[in-house]
């Protein structure tokens, strides 16, 4: 059944209890004390009060998860407006009152997923320790950001290609950045003896991040392994192929 609310609330998500019928007359808005969420109540002329309407007020918090969820499932171009309206639950200008286009919102989603790699790449050269041990927290937090939020992770991977060009190329320029921080991890190491003089930086780098990128793909903890466990194995595999003396203990 429909209801005719003042325009302040009807950006908002109709949940109807099993109470509510056709007896219903009118309804009428108030906010829950404890909660703050505001509740449509319907009332009757013969029974009363009969039920109630939860309203969730949606953000463009709520429109950019729904656009990780979808284009990761879907894919940018396999995605409408109409099907992030639908999956938010808005329709029409509600969902433009949000977001301008269907660009702005993939800009969000990389940018959520590229800082989170410029994070780490920033913490670890501010570490002063050996390379093994800095290349151990790229492969560990690497992990955890892919595995954190898959949508965002696979979107970032897989529909970078799609920005707008300037912000295709900030993003690039961030991720860039992040494999010229592995590059200096292995390059330090081979330095210092850590690991095999004769390496290939670069290919050893590409082939690190590679290797990590593709765990969102098959990784599942129901399978009993954490991502620290993951992260541990994955870790020690390589170490072994860089080290100077193979199947040793990088940590």
């Amino acid at each position: 059944m429909l209801f005719a609310l003042s325009p302040e609330v009807s950006n908002v998500q109709y949940v109807e209890s099993p109470r509510c019928n056709t007896e219903a007359m009118w309804a009428l808005q108030h906010v829950d004390l404890l909660s703050g969420v505001p509740t449509v109540e319907i009332q009757s002329k013969w029974s009363g009060r009969v039920g109630n309407l939860a309203m969730v007020r949606k953000s463009r918090t709520d429109v950019v998860a729904a656009a990780r969820t979808l284009f990761a499932r879907q894919g940018f171009h396999g995605t409408s407006m109409r099907d992030l309206g639908r999956e938010v639950g808005l329709k029409g200008s509600s969902l433009y009152n949000h977001v301008g286009s269907k660009d702005e919102l993939l800009v969000d989603v990389v940018r959520e997923a590229a800082l989170s790699f410029q994070a780490l790449a920033d913490e670890v050269v501010a570490m002063s320790a050996p390379a093994p041990q800095r290349l151990s927290r790229l492969v560990h937090g690497h992990l955890e950001i892919l595995i954190r939020d898959r949508d965002q992770a696979k979107t970032f991977l897989n529909e970078i290609r799609f920005l707008p060009e300037p912000e295709r190329d900030a993003a690039v320029t961030i991720f860039d950045r992040y494999q010229e921080v592995f590059r200096e991890v292995l390059e330090s190491g081979c330095e210092r003896r850590e690991f095999r003089p004769d390496l290939d930086v670069s290919l050893a780098a590409n082939l690190v991040l590679s290797l990590l990128n593709g765990t969102h793909r098959w990784y599942s903890p129901e399978r009993g392994l954490s991502i620290g466990s993951l992260g541990d194995e994955i870790y020690q595999l390589l170490y072994s192929g860089l080290s100077l003396s193979p199947g040793g203990d990088g940590l």
